[in-house]
Formats: structure tokens, sequence, C-alpha cells
């Protein structure tokens, strides 16, 4: 009998133990009363590489230029803000250059140096909305606006004459995303699927070319005419739109 009751015993400390373990309390690092969901005066930290950045990526390091997919729908970094529970801010960025030189000099001539310089900045801000903030996979709906400049010069040069193209552009457009998240054990750490589509529009006073001869300086538009037309100014204007998608990292801590 004392033999079942010190079994008896063993057994229960043994399950109470099991119980302790499987549905303890959060860690002191976790974000209070939601468990490892943020709440309102929370900040998140957001880190993801689209699928149309990754692309991107690849072909600069075949030495082409930035192709359609540099719309860009979703952000590589952004930072968030808990304005409630439900309703969170945030602002992103993306960055992204190029720069190539060539130098060389051909058979009884001066030498030639060639360099292009490509540079693309965006800052995404938007809102997002949680749809519950008690489920085991939190969903949400957003918008975001994203808006910044192209800078686009190429220029060949020799002894004492060069040749600039320039192209700068400003930015800007619109987009909807929608996102998953599921938080990694009690910690304060998400992993996430997020897809979104936008669009955006570049404007600029169209392609330049400055001549420059010994400090003799001449610009000129590349639709400087049209036919028996002298045009003095001109509107270049782009539209891109498309979808993207991304695997995001989270991590969120305290205000």
């Amino acid at each position: 009998m004392k033999k079942l009751t010190f079994l008896f015993a063993a057994m229960l400390a043994v399950s109470t133990a099991f119980a302790q373990i499987s549905t303890g309390e959060p860690h002191s690092s976790v974000i209070p009363r939601t468990g490892n969901r943020p709440q309102a005066g929370d900040f998140g930290l957001y880190v993801g590489a689209s699928v149309t950045q990754i692309i991107d990526f690849v072909k600069l390091n075949k030495n082409k230029d930035f192709t359609e997919n540099a719309f860009w729908a979703l952000p590589a970094i952004n930072l968030k803000y808990y304005f409630t529970d439900n309703w969170e801010g945030r602002i992103g960025f993306q960055f992204a250059c190029k720069g190539t030189t060539e130098k060389f000099t051909p058979k009884g001539a001066d030498w030639i140096k060639n360099t292009s310089d490509i540079n693309y900045t965006r800052f995404l801000p938007g809102f997002a909305y949680h749809f519950n903030t008690k489920n085991i996979v939190d969903v949400y709906v957003g918008a975001q606006m994203p808006i910044g400049f192209n800078l686009i010069q190429r220029k060949g040069a020799t002894d004492g004459y060069s040749v600039t193209e320039k192209n700068n552009q400003f930015v800007i457009g619109g987009g909807v995303f929608f996102g998953l998240q599921f938080f990694v054990a009690d910690l304060p750490f998400a992993i996430g699927f997020e897809g979104g589509y936008s669009g955006t529009a570049s404007f600029s006073g169209g392609p330049r070319t400055i001549v420059n001869n010994g400090g003799d300086k001449t610009t000129t538009l590349h639709h400087e005419t049209l036919g028996d037309l002298n045009v003095e100014k001109s509107l270049y204007m782009e539209g891109r739109w498309g979808a993207d998608a991304a695997i995001t990292f989270t991590y969120y801590f305290k205000n």
C-alpha cells in the first residue's frame, strides 16, 4: 500500500511539473497582457526582402540595369508603431544603387572614361489594421504611399571633353497589402508572409544632355526638337505597377 501511495504521488508530481512547463508564464522580455502579441505603445522592426527585390539584385550582379521590377511593392525595412491594439502605423525604407566605371585608351586616341550612377530611394509611410489580437495567427491588411526619387546619370569623358546624360525623377504612388504573422514560442518575435500590389508614377523634366567642351557647357533636352517645333520645356512621366510578396521577420519591443 505504501508503494502504491508513493508511486501515485510521484506520477502526480511529474504531471504537475509537465503542466507547469507547457502552460508556464511568459518570460520577462515578453510584451505583457497579450502574451507575445504587441499592444498600444509597442514598436516593431520588420526585415524582409521581397521577390522582386531579389530578382533585381540578381540582375544587378549580372551587370544589368534596374528592370521593370523596380517598383518594389514592399519595403525591405519597416518600423512599426501600435497606436492601439489593432491599429498600426509604419514607415518603410528602400534603397538601391549601382555605379560602374570603365576606362580605356584606343590606339592613336586620348583615354576614354565612361561612368554610370543609378540611385533608387523610397520611403513608404502607411498603416495596417489587425483583425483579432487573440488568435494564434495575426491577420492584417493595410495601405501605403511610396514616395522618393530616382537619380540616374551616365557620363562619357576624354581629356578636356565630356558628355553627361541625366534623368532625375520624383516618384510617388500608392498600394495595398495583406499579411499573416506567426509568433515564435513566447518570444516577442514573429515570422510572417506579406503580399502587396502597388503602382508608382515618375516625373521629371525629361532626359538632359550636358556637353562640356573645355569649360564651355551646353545643356539640351533629348526631345528638344519635334519636327519644326522648338521645345523649351518637356515633362517626362512613367508609370509602373505590379504585385510583390515577401517572407517577413519582425521583432517587437516595449516603448
